[in-house]
Order: structure tokens, then C-alpha cells, then sequence
């Protein structure tokens, strides 16, 4: 004949109990305090903030102007030659876009500068926006 009860051990327990008894143990809980989750504003200083700036201020980036755009067939590129002219779909008093590793930063005028082509800037899309593009 067998003495063992059928009931699982309680956790922690030492023993088996039998069905229906509860055992009571004594515990001391303290509050914890755990730091922000999220930085919160003002959390980071002027200087790590500089610091961070500072790490990413020489990273090349890619900006482009863009004067207009065009769509056509693959036969019509195929019948381009010397002297050809694409029409684009952008007046030549509107301004060009500038697009700045794929995202419009702001338009602006097409101006020649010793020979080379450079770009006036007219209009700056708002830093809300470009963020939000992203």
C-alpha cells in the first residue's frame, strides 16, 4: 500500500500538501524605480547633443536637381540621336527640385556660375515635413 498523495508539490515548497491546503509564506516586497524608458526633453545635454551632431556633420550625401521630368516609350529612346530634344513636363520659369538622397528639400532657380550650373534657392520644404517624409 502506498502512502503518496497524487497532489503536485506547491512552488517553492518543500513537501507535498494535500488537496485543498494552502500554505502561507511571508513576503517583503519593496518598490522599484526604473529609469525612463523613453528619453524625455531636456534628458540629453547640449554637449552629447553637439557630440552626436558632430559625428554624422562630414557624411557625404547625394543632391540632385531635378529640371522636369518626361515619360516615353523605349522605341522613341531607341530614335534618339545627336541633337534630339526631350520636352519635359516643367515650364522653364518654374523652379527645380532639389532632392537630397531621394527626398525633396526645397526647390530653387537654375543659375550659371562661371560656366557651371548652380542652383539659387527659393523655397525650403519645412523640417516637419522632410521628417515625415522619412
Amino acid at each position: 500500500m502506498s502512502t503518496e498523495s497524487n497532489s503536485p508539490p506547491t512552488p517553492g515548497g518543500g513537501g507535498m500538501n494535500p488537496p485543498g491546503a494552502r500554505r502561507e509564506r511571508n513576503v517583503e516586497a519593496h518598490p522599484v524605480e526604473l529609469p525612463p524608458v523613453e528619453p524625455q526633453p531636456g534628458d540629453e545635454d547640449e554637449a552629447q547633443r553637439d557630440a552626436n551632431l558632430q559625428m554624422i556633420l562630414d557624411l557625404p550625401v547625394d543632391l540632385h536637381v531635378e529640371l522636369g521630368q518626361a515619360r516615353v516609350t523605349i522605341q522613341n529612346i531607341l530614335g534618339f540621336g545627336v541633337g534630339s530634344v526631350v520636352e519635359l513636363d516643367r515650364l522653364a520659369s518654374e523652379p527645380a527640385d532639389i532632392v537630397v538622397n531621394g527626398k525633396l528639400i526645397g526647390q530653387g532657380e537654375v543659375m550659371v556660375i562661371n560656366e557651371n550650373f548652380g542652383i539659387r534657392i527659393t523655397k525650403l520644404v519645412e523640417p516637419e515635413k522632410r521628417i515625415e517624409s522619412l
